[in-house]
């Protein structure tokens, strides 16, 4: 099967291979920050803050699928990110439109089902609605805007996966493609190797002489910087922050109503229905009657599956689910709260029904112990409470700042040092590690006298360029291996441009001999698609190339192939019939790329955007 992971390697779905993300990889990401609320619309659909930032987050998980967890998206090309944030939005909304169209649903309770199975809002396996809150509340977000996307988003995915589940391809076209999967090409080659040819270039200095004085430019040095650097650090904060007495109890007791306010209690009931019966009297005494059985010829649960007048709920042994304080009846709610778990109220009686509850079972956090939490909460209040300081100090800079002071008076007013650094090019600047805070103090407008600001998660910096070496040509001494390397490449590919050439004319050439050691020579029979005999370009063309016809390949290192093609091999009828279950996986596949297309070709008609103030 290596031929066949060879030959999907290259095409990644665009809608159907990957159904959509519920979004609660939104939390912990970056959020798009913005005083806008209004982005436009998608076929019709209003694009919110919460479209925008999920899209942000979908492409930026995307990309480091593709290029390491380490990628950041600020080093993309200017606009790019926008533009495919736009394209994602649009992609999204055209889904749920077409979704919308075909009228399907997806409720909100089922919405609310994934959302209580996520891991991210459980405590101990169990949904925290206080997390949940507080998660989304975090983000900028309610409650009811996050359920509503939730909701959409499953409705998206319903819709794709009924269309990739209705994709079918018949045994005679796996065939034809197991035939040419499997296909063996036997091949004769010579391979030019560039490295090689380049080692046995040996340049005269004064060769290396001349290339120096004809190409000064290739041998100058980088423009060094010197900085003015006024640096405003969260840390420096954390000490002054005092903790207010009294805190750690008013915390503490905050923290115990949380867990009471999120506590849920769950409830079984036997219902009588007074509508059922000729008086009020009547359909008491039955629930009475009920009720001198349980415990001693029925248990509860026996006696809500056999007399419950609630339908629904007899079918579950009487089971209500849980409620958090507002889902049952306030008769319920009260009675609740003076029951422990397995106890059973006396009768309850509401407008149309007398009740007996069961309190069957508490999903409660355990708090933990004041020590453990005052710790806790000390450490979020010198965390807020030295990174408001922070701000506040930011505030007053940037006040500074638009008064045109410089990097000294700034950093005079606000009584903080500054630092000026030496004079050093980008790739040597060692104050800073981070590629955010190089680009920004090399970006920097030299020709200005004014400071720019750069705000970072727990730092601002305040920077002027003081000082600018403008790049010069370095001596050739101290270049002269950079300039001997240059030649020998150089004289490098003009070879290899006359040897290529008279090795297509050889390969046709049964008589020739090979003279030159930077040269392969070989032949490979039965060489197959996923084979590691050739680099995958090299290889790609091979597949792709007529039999007898001389082709050239150059590679990413500069090597170049000349090839012939000898021999083309099917696979025989009985081999394909014994492989051809190997293949189910891939039949599946291939008919999903040709309706991926046919779907994006029907999506791509409809959409109508005007999508506005993405500017990320």
């Amino acid at each position: 099967m290596d031929a066949l992971r060879s030959f999907l390697s290259g095409r990644r779905l665009a809608i159907i291979g990957i159904l959509l993300a519920i979004p609660f990889v939104f939390f912990g990401s970056s959020s798009f920050g913005t005083v806008f609320t209004n982005y436009g619309k998608v076929n019709g659909l209003t694009v919110s803050a919460l479209d925008v930032n999920i899209a942000i987050n979908t492409v930026t998980s995307r990309l480091q699928q593709i290029y390491g967890e380490e990628f950041n998206v600020d080093t993309l090309e200017e606009g790019l990110l926008n533009s495919l944030v736009r394209n994602e939005i649009i992609s999204q909304k055209s889904l749920l439109y077409q979704a919308q169209q075909m009228e399907l649903v997806n409720s909100e309770e089922e919405a609310k089902r994934l959302i209580m199975s996520e891991p991210s809002f459980q405590t101990d396996g169990r949904f925290n609605q206080d997390i949940f809150e507080a998660t989304i509340r975090a983000n900028g977000i309610l409650p009811n805007e996050y359920i509503e996307n939730v909701q959409n988003t499953s409705l998206v995915n319903d819709f794709l996966s009924a269309v990739s589940d209705s994709s079918f391809q018949i045994e005679s076209e796996l065939k034809k493609q197991i035939k040419l999967i499997e296909q063996e090409r036997d091949i004769d080659f010579f391979k030019i190797d560039f490295n090689s040819l380049k080692s046995n270039i040996n340049p005269t200095l004064e060769s290396a002489v001349n290339f120096y004085e004809e190409n000064k430019l290739l041998f100058m040095d980088e423009e060094k910087r010197s900085f003015n650097i006024l640096s405003v650090n969260q840390d420096q904060f954390r000490d002054s922050v005092e903790v207010p007495d009294g805190f750690i109890d008013a915390e503490y007791q905050d923290y115990l109503n949380r867990i009471n306010a999120t506590a849920e209690r769950r409830v079984s009931h036997i219902m009588i229905d007074v509508l059922n019966y000729d008086s009020r009297e009547d359909a008491f005494e039955a629930l009475i009657s009920i009720q001198s059985k349980l415990g001693i010829d029925l248990t509860f649960e026996e006696a809500a599956s056999q007399f419950s007048e609630d339908l629904i709920s007899a079918d579950f042994e009487g089971d209500l689910g849980f409620s958090s304080g507002d889902s049952f009846p306030p008769e319920f709610e009260e009675a609740l709260d003076s029951m422990v778990v397995n106890e059973t109220s006396e009768i309850i009686e509401l407008d149309e029904s007398f009740h007996i509850i069961k309190f069957t079972e508490e999903n409660k956090e355990t708090p933990k112990t004041k020590e453990i939490m005052g710790g806790q909460f000390i450490d979020e209040l010198i965390e807020a409470e030295s990174y408001a300081l922070m701000l506040d100090l930011r505030d007053e800079i940037e006040d500074l700042l638009l008064n045109g002071s410089s990097v000294e008076a700034i950093a005079n007013a606000v009584n903080q040092e500054i630092i000026v650094t030496n004079p050093t090019g980008y790739n040597d600047f060692s104050n800073y590690d981070s590629i955010r805070v190089k680009d920004f103090l090399y970006g920097i407008d030299f020709s200005s006298d004014f400071a720019e600001i750069l705000e970072l998660d727990n730092e601002v910096i305040v920077a002027s360029v003081s000082e600018v070496i403008e790049p010069s040509v370095l001596p050739f001494d101290n270049v002269t291996d950079e300039v001997f390397d240059r030649l020998r490449e150089d004289q490098a590919n003009i070879e290899i441009m006359d040897l290529e050439r008279s090795l297509i004319i050889a390969m046709d050439d049964e008589s020739y001999v090979l003279e030159n050691n930077s040269v392969l020579k070989d032949s490979f029979i039965s060489v197959k698609r996923g084979s590691t005999l050739f680099p995958p370009d090299v290889l790609n063309n091979i597949f792709s190339s007529k039999v007898n016809s001389v082709n050239t390949q150059k590679t990413f290192n500069s090597d170049i192939y000349i090839f012939k093609v000898k021999k083309i091999s099917e696979p025989s009828e009985d081999f394909i019939n014994t492989i051809m279950s190997e293949y189910e996986d891939f039949s599946s596949s291939t008919s999903l790329v040709k309706l991926n297309l046919i779907l994006e070709k029907e999506i791509n008609k409809e959409i109508r955007d005007n999508i506005k103030n993405l500017n990320i």
